[in-house]
């Protein structure tokens, strides 16, 4: 017997209410403002379908009418809201896309997508083809059959999808699918504004159709129904046939399916990809190359593929390459480098830790046309001995006067180091120039740079060595098959440079004034890439390979007594819940049923989740005071955190021939420009509580020597002050006042002497929520005042400090018209989100528009520290060497006969990286551990 295909078709209508609403807290945008969330959720479905269902036949449904339902009645679907303007927006972009994958389109004037399903299923299934309807709509279960089945996406967030055939629905319902239209005409439908028999509903409705089956047998046994229920009936019956006609889905619109017109599979892979860049959809490319066209034999495309466009094969050339593997042909690429105007390099390793990856080859480009590649760790193959090599490349890689090129730097740096290379200049680093243009979604990965800025498809990694477990590693892959894919990596970053560095210099020749900075010819970000971006990589590299040294035993030791203390926390958490008893602390489901269900805590205005309501930080910290188990459960996942994440974990980071833990620092990582680290992460440690100092204990110096920590003094509200020119502030940093005193002493109209700890502290988180956007009812939050208190403490302080009130109004003013705020430095960022029509988005993006000049500055700032820094230690050879970084502050390993040297020269660099109108000041401390530094 043969099987019968599968159709899916798509209610395109619901499926966009669906993605637009799920989205709807935090859409997705362009960098143009464009929302694109249903777009985006829309299209993710398709390829879902495509890649994992496979079907063989595919359309998608779009309502352009009522099917004259309108006319039977005038209320029909009166209740229901008009479509949100963004997602009316979004439905020609939809449609759009549905065209490009080369999926029929399935709408007719007059009528609803529901008509228009019903009577292609039925046709198709009269071919022998078995439809799969994908609709929000319950209306369509009507339609179920042997071979029709409907999942239902419901349009509400978190709602997961459900699949029905006909027994699922028997088994819900009670009926047979056809015996829905009658219960709607009996029950009604509130969403399509049915009316329905008054005073009927489901569970009667349900009773009578399972007795008499159909809704005429109902009025014709209408004698049989006694006492109320047969008085609405009769005095329904009227509205119930009416009802009947609307509930209907009709089989009979004017369109006849052509099946092979909806062959799946079957489109141009350059059209979608246009789009893809256009929408910025960087994250589905690589879901797109793993969905495969149909051959061209069993049904043509609707556009012509030209044969160089077909997908590319594993280990595919892009351009032409030369395997390097005897002495003639590394004498020709010595010599070709020597002579090079600049030269693109990248490693293929077994590791993404620069630290412990064994290097496996080298690639090379000096034309953007053309790659070397020099095998030197692959288990099979002829290659030339690995230090034969690193000798021959180290002079032209370590010419000054030749510029290097790469993407992500930082890695192949470090790898090159440790084998012998230490590459210099690089002057190039198209991830990070890429990050600099400011875009929210940026193209980070090379291959997806690619694909935006060149249209070129590169190979993946995971088209060699495979995903999870059949992962393997780089070295086992042939060398035929890796040097292309490797040659590639170097050609394609050259020749992205070029289109890069004219996007980093747009603008930058006209005369112009930052309106914000107020400062003439502001620097280009093609500026702070060279000046500032390039010259940090040697010196992260530098911080990356000296790591840190780490107690273990005082970390083993802390693991018990956070053991021991979580135990106590779990039984005291145990004992408040009123009889509930134990339970999983960390369940979002169990706890919702203790917080919500148990103990009642008023769960008003809380996000749902598909667990009941938030558990999240942020959510409990809100819920502080309501019930003595909220700040056990915080203290619980505060300890569980950092037991986890550094007490547990951070030993098992040991490098086992360095003996010391190495961070990996991120220049492409916050969008305010910040540094950020991970494996481990180790800007998140929390300081603020005994128990997370107690973790930087753990970090220590080696004998004779000494960590020595040096930190900016309330460096983001210098540079408020700064950008702002606010008098008050700025009088108050040039006669060294306490700035937070101080500003208490302006808010509470008080002598500075008279200021009391609690109102000084005040003044501080009221200082520092400024930075952040901080409106009246974060304050609120965060204090004992009202709601009307807070407002007026707010309004009092802009009234002392103007000009603060003047800089964040004109910030965000700034961001709308240009669409960008830079730092003082040149860095970008755009902000789409502030045309967003959603109320709480673009207040978000309002904050993050505030905050990112002043936070970016201060980034911008200790980065011209920390290379300043590096060469003056460098010069003077005082023993010292860089090892952390941690936002504000920096941590050097110093010989304890050198440390008063260094930490006036630390202090000295650091307060004159940059001139501001209130004066850098620095704080330096010493000690044998991180947490003990005085």
């Amino acid at each position: 017997m043969t099987a019968r295909r599968l159709f899916y078709i798509i209610d395109g209508h619901a499926l966009a209410y669906r993605h637009h609403f799920a989205m709807f807290s935090r859409p997705f945008m362009t960098s143009a403002g464009e929302v694109t969330s249903a777009v985006f959720g829309f299209t993710r479905t398709i390829m879902d379908i495509l890649e994992r269902e496979k079907p063989y036949y595919f359309a998608v449904a779009f309502d352009d009418g009522l099917s004259g339902r309108d006319v039977l009645y005038s209320d029909y679907k009166g209740t229901r809201e008009k479509m949100p303007d963004e997602l009316a927006q979004q439905i020609t972009r939809i449609m759009t896309m549905v065209q490009a994958f080369n999926i029929p389109i399935l709408m007719i004037p007059g009528w609803e997508a529901d008509d228009v399903m019903g009577t292609i299923a039925v046709q198709a299934e009269a071919q022998g083809v078995d439809p799969r309807l994908i609709t929000g709509d319950r209306d369509l279960l009507q339609l179920l059959t042997e071979h029709t089945t409907v999942r239902l996406a419901i349009p509400k967030p978190n709602t997961p999808d459900e699949t029905y055939d006909v027994a699922k629905f028997r088994a819900e319902y009670g009926l047979e699918p056809a015996q829905l239209i009658d219960l709607k005409a009996l029950e009604g439908d509130t969403s399509d504004n049915i009316p329905g028999v008054a005073g009927v509903g489901r569970k009667t409705a349900t009773t009578l159709l399972q007795t008499y089956g159909t809704l005429e047998a109902i009025y014709d046994n209408i004698a049989l129904i006694k006492g109320a229920l047969q008085t609405k009936l009769i005095n329904g019956r009227e509205s119930a046939f009416l009802s009947q006609d609307l509930a209907r889905i009709r089989r009979d619109a004017a369109i006849t399916v052509d099946l092979e017109a909806c062959v799946a599979h079957n489109f141009d892979k350059r059209a979608v990809e246009t789009l893809f860049r256009e929408l910025e959809f960087n994250s589905l490319f690589n879901q797109l190359s793993r969905i495969e066209a149909r051959p061209a034999s069993e049904q043509m495309s609707l556009f012509d593929m030209a044969e160089d466009e077909a997908p590319l094969e594993p280990g595919a050339e892009i351009v032409p390459t030369t395997i390097v593997q005897d002495e003639a042909a590394l004498a020709e690429l010595v010599a070709t480098l020597a002579t090079a105007s600049a030269i693109a390099f990248d490693t293929e390793t077994t590791d993404i830790d620069q630290m412990r990856a064994t290097l496996v080859g080298i690639s090379l480009a000096v034309t953007p046309d053309h790659g070397y590649y020099i095998p030197v760790g692959h288990d099979e193959g002829d290659q030339l001995p690995l230090a034969r090599v690193i000798d021959a490349l180290r002079p032209a890689m370590t010419d000054p006067n030749i510029p290097k090129y790469a993407h992500n730097a930082d890695y192949d740096l470090i790898v090159l180091q440790r084998y012998g290379i230490d590459v210099t200049p690089i002057t190039f680093d198209t991830m990070i120039a890429e990050f600099l243009r400011g875009m929210p979604d940026a193209n980070l990965g090379l291959k997806r740079l690619a694909r935006a800025e060149l249209n070129i498809r590169m190979t993946e990694i995971s088209e060699l060595i495979g995903t999870g477990k059949n992962q393997k590693a780089m070295n086992t892959v042939s060398i035929a098959h890796a040097a292309p894919y490797a040659a590639a990596d170097a050609a394609i970053t050259l020749q992205l440079v070029a289109p890069l560095r004219a996007k980093l210099t747009q603008g930058a020749d006209d005369p112009q004034v930052d309106p914000l900075w107020g400062t003439e010819n502001p620097p280009a970000p093609l500026d702070l890439l060279e000046q500032l971006e390039m010259p940090l990589i040697p010196v992260l590299a530098s911080m990356e390979r000296a790591g840190v040294l780490l107690d273990t035993e005082a970390l083993a030791t802390m693991s018990v007594t956070l053991g021991t203390m979580l135990k106590r926390l779990e039984d005291e958490i145990h004992d408040l819940t009123g009889g509930y008893g134990s339970f999983n602390i960390n369940s979002p489901k169990q706890l919702n049923d203790v917080l919500f269900g148990k103990l009642g805590i008023d769960s008003k205005g809380l996000r749902k989740t598909t667990h009941g309501f938030s558990t999240a930080a942020d959510v409990l910290e809100n819920l502080r005071g309501q019930h003595p188990i909220i700040e056990k459960i915080l203290e619980y996942r505060e300890i569980t955190k950092l037991k986890g994440t550094y007490v547990d974990a951070l030993p098992a980071l040991v490098h086992p021939e360095t003996g010391r833990v190495h961070t990996s620092y991120h220049q492409a990582g916050a969008s305010t420009g910040r540094l950020s680290s991970s494996n481990p992460n180790l800007q998140n440690i929390p300081i603020r509580t005994e128990i997370g100092r107690e973790v930087r204990r753990a970090f220590i110096a080696p004998d004779g020597y000494q960590l020595l920590s040096v930190d900016y003094s309330q460096v983001e509200l210098r540079i408020m002050a700064h950008v702002s020119r606010e008098p008050t502030l700025l009088t108050a940093f040039e006669q060294g006042q306490d700035i937070h005193a101080a500003t208490a002493a302006i808010i509470y109209g008080i002598a500075l002497d008279q200021v009391t700890k609690t109102e000084r502290n005040f003044a501080k988180r009221v200082n520092f929520g400024i930075l952040y956007g901080m409106g009246a009812f974060r304050l609120m939050r965060d204090s004992d005042l009202t709601l009307a208190q807070a407002d007026e403490f707010i309004k009092t302080y802009f009234a002392r400090l103007p000009r603060v009130k003047v800089y964040l109004d004109q910030a965000k003013q700034i961001a709308r018209e240009r669409g960008y705020l830079t730092t003082l430095f040149g860095r970008r960022r755009f902000f789409p989100g502030l045309q967003h029509g959603n109320v709480n988005s673009r207040q978000s993006a309002e904050r993050e528009a505030i905050n990112m000049p002043i936070q970016g500055t201060a980034a911008d700032i200790i980065k011209r520290a920390m290379i300043d820094l590096y060469a003056e230690l460098a010069q003077r050879n005082l023993g010292a060497r860089m090892l952390l970084q941690v936002h504000d502050e920096l941590v050097l390993e110093v010989p304890e006969d050198r440390l008063a040297e260094t930490s006036a020269l630390v202090v000295d660099v650091m307060e004159n990286a940059c001139v501001l109108a209130a004066p850098l000041r620095a704080n330096a401390q010493a000690g044998i551990n991180w947490r003990d530094v005085e």
